[in-house]
């Protein structure tokens, strides 16, 4: 009797023995190459580490299966790390080899797949420069044609090294797993953005920040945020100036007053010398009849004479005060008395004579003017 509870021990023993073996060999034949596993470290060496992915398995994960950036001095026994089942030498002992950098790359197709299936953006770093384009991480490689990464060419494609793109998928090779991706896309999405914004919103009369983009002999044309508007020489300033290179460069930020806008054909006319101090709020102060100063002549025409008396400001000295077949050079510095000024109209005349015969002038400036005074009258309102 003293024998029977040992041979049902025995017997239990062998059970529970059975059980787990059996338990141990179903968790094997679950493991598949492409499984994608989380495993822990169990052992490294210098060049490859052990990893324990569950059900009493081992895998080994040499250095050349570890992602780019990523060594086995950078990891330690303890350590988390998902892999994927590459190769089971099922012939052999059923050792199992794993792979760190293809379940990266895996789980990052994945997300590629799901962002272009969201047209989402996807952010990457640019790798390497390569014939066309660069490569970018994106947890797999990616390639962005040079025609792709910006919305004007970019010229030293070295300099994009090391930076930072924001891309979409433009095509995708799902039996090679390759991918071709844009961040031109993106900024073109997001400016088109911008222009809607900026159409519903867009007033004349609104003071709005732009930036100078291009310069032309007429004027400036400034970026809005989307849309371009011009900014006329006669718009540019309260002067005169001769190209809108005097007043402002490119890359130049400037408050701009919205003159006139066309929703339909996107046509917007800016003025920037509206946004600025109007000089003509200083003359009843600082100019009188009869004051005599120096004033800098900036156009002869056969019937009049235009010069500045102030940045802003021209008096026009009429055509019995000069030679019209010999007028002064643009530019010159000449010394004028001020005959009369009307602020309402913005207009002031002047005269070469300094002395006492400056009265007859200012008599016969009175005839020619109400005679016909109408172009120097328009032109020197607009400055």
């Amino acid at each position: 009797m003293s024998d029977t509870p040992v041979l049902e021990h025995e017997g239990a023993v062998d059970d529970q023995f059975s059980v787990i073996q059996r338990l141990y060999e179903e968790s094997l034949k679950t493991l598949d190459e492409g499984q994608l596993l989380k495993g822990l470290i169990v052992a490294k060496s210098n060049d490859e580490l052990l990893v324990d992915i569950g059900g009493k398995s081992e895998g080994v994960v040499t250095a050349r299966e570890l992602s780019p950036g990523l060594s086995i001095a950078d990891l330690k026994v303890g350590d988390t790390l998902e892999v994927l089942v590459y190769r089971i030498d099922s012939e052999g002992d059923g050792a199992l080899y794993l792979s760190e950098k293809r379940a990266r790359a895996l789980k990052t197709w994945e997300k590629v797949l799901e962002a272009h299936q969201r047209n989402e953006a996807i952010n990457a770093t640019v790798t390497q420069v390569v014939k066309g384009g660069v490569l970018v991480d994106l947890g797999m490689r990616g390639f962005v044609p040079a025609s792709q990464i910006r919305r004007q060419p970019v010229g030293n494609l070295e300099e994009m090294v090391g930076k930072q793109l924001r891309l979409k998928v433009i095509d995708l090779d799902h039996k090679r797993r390759r991918v071709v991706l844009s961040q031109r896309v993106v900024l073109e999405e997001e400016l088109n953005q911008k222009k809607q914004e900026l159409l519903a919103t867009l007033q004349p009369g609104q003071i709005r920040e732009g930036t100078v983009v291009r310069l032309a002999d007429f004027g400036a044309f400034v970026d809005l945020g989307g849309i371009d508007g011009l900014i006329h020489n006669t718009e540019l300033s309260w002067g005169r100036i001769k190209h809108p290179s005097e007043v402002v460069k490119v890359g130049d930020k400037v408050q701009v007053e919205v003159m006139k806008f066309d929703p339909e054909a996107k046509k917007v006319s800016l003025s920037l010398k509206h946004s600025l101090e109007d000089p003509w709020k200083t003359v009843p102060d600082t100019i009188h009849e009869g004051d005599v100063m120096p004033a800098t002549l900036t156009k002869a025409t056969a019937n009049y004479l235009l010069v500045e008396l102030a940045p802003g400001v021209t008096g026009m000295v009429p055509k019995s005060e000069f030679d019209p077949s010999a007028p002064p050079e643009a530019g010159a510095t000449l010394q004028v008395k001020v005959l009369s000024v009307n602020v309402g109209s913005r207009r002031i005349t002047v005269s070469l004579k300094t002395e006492g015969e400056a009265t007859d002038a200012a008599a016969q400036a009175n005839v020619e003017n109400a005679e016909d005074t109408s172009s120097a009258a328009a032109e020197n309102a607009t400055t």
